[in-house]
C-alpha cells in the first residue's frame, strides 16, 4: 500500500505545469442579498422609536430591547445624535463579522476618532477569523485591542462639545442573535470616566 510520503513524492514528480496556467475562467458576476443591510436599518428604526433622542446630562435610560435591535445598534444610533465621537471605548465578550466590518465602516468615514476594543479569550480563542479581522483593522487605524477573562459589555462615546459622555450597559454581546436583552444608556461625565479608568487600565496590563 502507498503511504502518504508516496504521493508526495508523486506530486513532486509529476507534470509541474498543471500548477500554472494561462488560462482565464470565463466572466460572471453574482449579486449579494441586500438582507443584511435591510435588517440593520430594521434594528435603527426599532431602537429610534423607543430612544429617538440621547439622554440629558445626567440622565439614564433603561431599554428593553424585546430581540428588535442589538447591542452594536446604539454605536451608530449614538454617532447620529452626537455627529461623532473622539473615542469609542468597547467591552464585549465576543462579536461577529458583520459588526466588525460596520465599526470599520463607521471609523473609516471619520465618525469614530480613536477605537479601543476588549473582547473575551473566548472570541480570540473560537472566532479565529473574525478576531484576525478585527485586530488587523484596528492596528491599521491605529486603534488598541486587549483580550482577558472578559464577560462586561459596555460601549462608551464622547463628544466634549455636546456635553455628550454616553456609557452603555447592557447583558448582549456584539452579535445579532435575536433575544431579549436589558440596556442602561447614560449621560454622565462620571460614569463615562469610571469605565474608561478600568479599560485603559487592561491596556498597561
Amino acid at each position: 500500500m502507498p503511504n502518504e510520503d508516496d504521493f508526495l513524492i508523486a506530486d513532486l514528480l509529476g507534470d509541474v505545469d498543471t500548477l500554472e496556467t494561462d488560462d482565464m475562467p470565463a466572466q460572471r458576476a453574482t449579486t449579494i442579498s441586500p438582507r443584511r443591510r435591510y435588517e440593520r436599518v430594521l434594528q435603527q428604526q426599532a431602537l429610534a422609536e423607543v430612544m429617538p433622542t440621547p439622554p440629558a446630562p445626567g440622565e439614564s435610560v433603561h431599554v428593553l430591547s424585546a430581540a428588535k435591535f442589538d447591542f452594536w445598534t446604539w454605536v451608530p444610533a449614538m454617532i447620529e445624535w452626537i455627529d461623532h465621537t473622539a473615542d469609542l471605548y468597547c467591552s464585549t465578550w465576543t462579536l461577529n463579522r458583520p459588526n466588525a466590518v460596520e465599526f470599520f465602516e463607521i471609523w473609516d468615514a471619520g465618525q469614530i476618532g480613536t477605537a479601543h476594543f476588549l473582547t473575551g479569550l473566548y472570541f480570540k480563542r473560537r472566532e479565529s477569523a473574525v478576531y484576525a479581522y478585527l485586530l488587523e483593522g484596528i492596528r491599521q487605524r491605529g486603534g488598541r485591542y486587549r483580550a482577558l477573562r472578559n464577560p462586561a459589555k459596555v460601549l462608551l462615546l464622547n463628544n466634549p462639545d455636546r456635553n455628550a459622555w454616553l456609557t452603555v450597559e447592557g447583558s448582549a454581546n456584539l452579535t445579532s442573535n435575536p433575544r431579549l436583552e436589558q440596556y442602561i444608556i447614560t449621560n454622565d461625565r462620571g460614569l463615562y470616566e469610571f469605565h474608561r479608568g478600568w479599560m485603559d487600565e487592561v491596556f498597561t496590563l
